[in-house]
Parts: structure tokens; C-alpha cells; sequence
């Protein structure tokens, strides 16, 4: 009798995992024949929609290489802007595959939302600038400050639980959108701004008429992870993004570049590299893409270093440093698991 359950529920367990792997969402895009992306369109660097149509942005070029991974090119992508507000219901009905909006992973919204977070794929905090008239150069100083935050995020949560601990007050005043919320800002409405300290520096060398009239603090009150969504439920799409990120720091720590990858196909005799740029085994071909597709991904966006560099860092007008977002190697956080 106990034999007989046991193989009765592998059998459960085998036509399970079946219909799992048949619904995942990797072969409805690849039936497709296009991914659907939400993100911004607003703000240059990160998600950004010129008068041409052309997007650029760190969080548009994740779903390029998303494109690249499955299609063997970057432009398989339908791009659809998305507020705050509306990011996580557009991503729960199904219109959009991945959501690359800069969005903040946070336990609740891991294990409460029914979505899956890829990365993180840049390791930063929640920051404050404030108008230098103003006098304050520290949070101790902001004791019943208006701040502008942007709403349906988790900062309002955020600056509520470090005012809270630190027996402080202060007045939330809520934006739609962040080309609100520092046309708010900037218009004197409120004390203060938060939000990531590259975003801030962003929307200061881009609108303020003075940028030296307003300050970013050193610290940040909360730490933050930005990663791209997807919803729950298909662990194929999930292991090819997630690897994805994986794939591009790897590529960095092993010198693979989008100038150099053909040359490291053809010559490289590192194990590593030829593992990662599929020359040896079938890593893609097991995930269900070509063995060749980090090839294609860093051919499409480089790698993580110059992913970074060219949206946001040295290579970008932002100039916005990488801190944390630097290899570990090089005083920074970001790394990533063996290429085996």
C-alpha cells in the first residue's frame, strides 16, 4: 500500500511539474514572438522614450537583454510606460512580461504580491535632498519637514519608520509621477525630495537652474534593492533572467566585453569563459534558448560594467558613480554565483 502512494503521487507530482513547465511564461513569449516590458519613460538613464520613439535607460536596455536571450536580438521588446501607481496591477493582469521600472524588492512585497524579483541589478538606498536654503545637512535637522515623495512606493513607509524612530515628524506630500514630484519639488512645495541618491542626482543636473543650491545627503535611512519583476509561476523565465544578471557580472569579472566577445568565442581556452559564452556544454539549450545567448545578451548591452557605465556611469552625461554596484573586487557589492 505505501509503495502504491508513493508512486501515485510521483506520478501527481511528475503531470504537475509537466504542466508547470508547459504554461511557463518563457514559451508563451518565445510563441510570441515579442516580450512586453513595463517601465518609465521619462527619465533619461533609466527609462527614457525620445521624440524618434527610441527607448534607452539602464531599465529599458534589462529588457533588451531579456530580448536578446530568448530571440537572439535586442529589438523583440513592445515597451510600455507605467506609473507608480499602476506598476504592479499592469504587471498582476498579465499585460506586461517583466516590470524593469526601478522597482524596490522588500520582503512583503516578495512574499505578499504573488511576483518574483530578477537581481537585484543595482544595490542603493533611500536618500533626501534638500533645498540648501533650507540650512539642513543631516536627518537629525528635518524634524517637521514637508518632503514631496512619489506615491504607491514603499518611501512614504520607509521615511515614516525612521521618523518614528527617531521621535521626529514630518508632512508627506504625495506625486503621481517623478516629473511631479520634482516640478513639485523644485517649485518650493516641500522641504525636501526623496528617493535613490543616483535618481536624485539625475534630477538635479537635469532640472534644477542651479544645482549647487540643493544638497543630497551623505546617508541614506533605507536600503535598496532594485530589481526587475515578474510574476510568479514560471521558473524557467525566472532562472533565464535571474542568470542573466548573473551572466553579466560573470562576464565582467572574466574580461568579456561587447568589443571582445566574438574573439573570446573563437580563442579563449578559460573554462569559464567558454562555459559562459557557450562553447562548451548546453547550459541555454537545457534553460530552453540557444547555447550562445550570453553571447547575444552581451553583444545586445555589454557587459554588467558597461551596462552600468553607459546608462548611468562613466560612459553616460549622469556620471553617476557605482558604488555598491561596483564588483566586489573593486570595493563594491555586486557579484555573482559559479558559472558550473
Amino acid at each position: 500500500m505505501r509503495m502504491r502512494l508513493l508512486t501515485t503521487m510521483a506520478a501527481v507530482v511528475g503531470l504537475t511539474a509537466t504542466g508547470a513547465a508547459a504554461a511557463d511564461l518563457l514559451d508563451e513569449i518565445k510563441d510570441r514572438g515579442e516580450l512586453t516590458c513595463g517601465t518609465l519613460d521619462y527619465l533619461a538613464g533609466v527609462g527614457y522614450l525620445d521624440d524618434n520613439g527610441n527607448w534607452s535607460g539602464f531599465d529599458v536596455d534589462f529588457c533588451k537583454a531579456a530580448s536578446a536571450a530568448i530571440f537572439g536580438t535586442p529589438d523583440k521588446v513592445k515597451f510600455v510606460a507605467v506609473t507608480g501607481a499602476q506598476k504592479f496591477p499592469v504587471l498582476a493582469s498579465g499585460e506586461i512580461d517583466i516590470l524593469s521600472r526601478s522597482v524596490t524588492a522588500t520582503i512583503s512585497r516578495d512574499t505578499t504580491l504573488g511576483f518574483d524579483y530578477i537581481g537585484p541589478n543595482m544595490l542603493s538606498g533611500q536618500g533626501l535632498m534638500v533645498h540648501k536654503e533650507t540650512g539642513a545637512t543631516d536627518y537629525d535637522q528635518m524634524d517637521g519637514a514637508t518632503i514631496c515623495v512619489l506615491a504607491g512606493t514603499v518611501t512614504e513607509r520607509y521615511l515614516a519608520d525612521y521618523f518614528a524612530a527617531h521621535n521626529m515628524s514630518f508632512t508627506p506630500v504625495a506625486a503621481e509621477n517623478g516629473d511631479q514630484l520634482f516640478a513639485m519639488y523644485f517649485d518650493n512645495r516641500c522641504d525636501a525630495v526623496t528617493m535613490e541618491p543616483p535618481y536624485l542626482a539625475i534630477r538635479r543636473n537635469k532640472m534644477a537652474e542651479n544645482p549647487e543650491d540643493h544638497v543630497i545627503f551623505e546617508d541614506v535611512i533605507a536600503k535598496s534593492f532594485e530589481a526587475p519583476f515578474i510574476r510568479e509561476g514560471s521558473p524557467r523565465f525566472y532562472k533565464l533572467l535571474q542568470w542573466m544578471h548573473y551572466g553579466m557580472v560573470t562576464a565582467e569579472e572574466l574580461g568579456v566585453t561587447k568589443e571582445n566577445v566574438d574573439d573570446m568565442v573563437a580563442n579563449s581556452t578559460d573554462p569559464r569563459v567558454q562555459r559562459l559564452l557557450g562553447v562548451d556544454g548546453n547550459i541555454g539549450a537545457d534553460m530552453g534558448v540557444a547555447n550562445d545567448w550570453m553571447v547575444n545578451v552581451i553583444k545586445a548591452v555589454g557587459n554588467y560594467g558597461e551596462f552600468y557605465d553607459n546608462n548611468l556611469g562613466a560612459n553616460s552625461p549622469l556620471q553617476v558613480p557605482r558604488g555598491l554596484n561596483a564588483l566586489v573586487r573593486d570595493g563594491g557589492a555586486m557579484t555573482a554565483p559559479g558559472w558550473q
